[in-house]
């Protein structure tokens, strides 16, 4: 079983570390390679190829999660713990994107490709996550508290909708992992609210 667990590691990490926007973009328009490889985002894409672009990206990263997956689900299945593979799975993509070593492990931000690994680990929670994201987003248009938001809600709700001790340890792992990128953002947040409060305060 540990050897099935290091696989699942493994396999994870590295698809999680493959940013997958410049190659599907260099497939697609292979006269624009230039551009094409200066696409490392969602934003970037949208604004270089549009929406048949963003909606390639979006398809390949779809199948890549649904893979991450069922690796993590399929070689654990015979030891009896599907639940515990896929979030060991989910935890380890996700740090293949927030610390890539093809990138010297420097932070990588994004919340599609971990969205889309949470619809393949449990449909409910991927709505809650999304609805989350929306409130929030509305409420103060700041991703990074939309980040710290869905990652809380990852635990949580993986407690109320009664998962086991070990899967609910797994997603506040990746619960931090995902916030990772999004630190510095939200530490100028709170320093301001910080600073605001004083201010009322003299």
């Amino acid at each position: 079983m540990v050897i099935l667990i290091l696989l699942i590691i493994l396999v994870s990490y590295v698809l999680g570390c493959v940013n997958l926007p410049p190659l599907v973009c260099s497939l697609l328009f292979p006269k624009d390679r230039k551009t094409a490889a200066g696409c490392v985002s969602y934003p970037q894409v949208m604004k270089a190829y549009g929406w048949a672009g963003v909606g390639a990206v979006l398809a390949a990263d779809l199948i890549r999660a649904l893979i991450v997956i069922l690796v993590g689900k399929l070689l654990l299945k015979g030891a009896g713990f599907p639940g515990v593979g896929m979030r060991t799975a989910l935890l380890f993509a996700l740090l293949g994107q927030v610390l890539p070593v093809t990138n010297g492990m420097r932070s990588r931000q994004g919340l599609i490709f971990p969205a889309l690994l949470l619809l393949w680990t449990d449909w409910r929670l991927f709505l809650i996550a999304a609805a989350v994201f929306i409130i929030v987003y509305l409420l103060t248009k700041r991703v990074s508290l939309c980040a710290l938001a869905v990652a809380l809600s990852y635990p949580i709700f993986s407690l109320l909708l009664g998962a086991w001790w070990l899967q609910v340890v797994l997603a506040l792992l990746a619960a931090i992992v995902l916030v990772l990128p999004y630190r510095t953002g939200l530490r100028r947040y709170f320093a301001g609210l910080k600073k605001g409060k004083k201010q009322e305060e003299e």
